[in-house]
């Protein structure tokens, strides 16, 4: 499903749970994604490189789906990435478009609104939240600043000392009490 960007003009929209918007993309993942995802998968069951640095959800190579498809259900959706939730919005800092205007975000900042009109969702339904999708995008915006492969480097490395320590815990309490038996 190839992109077809328009201005966000509080476009309607409702999921129709397809699943195209699950295909051939590349999701950009935060920092705070990757840790909440974490929770059920391995970063390296999810994560791939795109480009030099960006961090984004791992595609099946038969389909070009998201690795967390099943048929057309998202297994993470209670936990989705941010950019998932925007959809079919996408927000970017720069004009994709020729004539567009920016919305300010609640810190001042410009940013550029658009809604994918090829999802078959969009159209229907309740009309898109302009001050959630403000929102989302100050977050990720944020989120973004703090996320690249360093970052998840450091957090993965810090991830594996914690449960070194965790594994080496019990054995340090054995020696422990070995010592204090001894002393008495």
């Amino acid at each position: 499903m190839k992109e077809r960007l328009e201005e966000f003009t509080g476009q309607h929209f409702t999921c129709l749970k397809c699943g195209e918007c699950c295909r051939w993309r590349h999701v950009p993942l935060t920092m705070r994604d990757i840790k909440v995802i974490s929770r059920v998968k391995e970063p390296d069951a999810f994560i791939v490189i795109h480009g030099e640095r960006k961090l984004v959800l791992d595609r099946r190579i038969w389909d070009s789906g998201c690795v967390f498809l099943h048929d057309t259900r998202c297994t993470i959706h209670d936990m989705n990435p941010l950019v998932c939730q925007l959809y079919p919005v996408c927000i970017s800092e720069t004009s994709l478009l020729e004539g567009s205007t920016p919305v300010m975000l609640q810190d001042g900042s410009p940013m550029y609104i658009y809604v994918d009109c090829s999802c078959r969702g969009v159209g229907t339904g309740e009309p898109l939240d302009i001050e959630e999708i403000k929102e989302k995008a100050l977050l990720l915006r944020m989120y973004m600043l703090c996320t690249d492969l360093g970052t998840l480097i450091g957090w993965v490395t810090n991830e594996n000392e914690k449960e070194k320590r965790k594994e080496n815990e019990p054995a340090r309490e054995r020696r422990k009490e070995r010592k204090r038996k001894t002393s008495i």
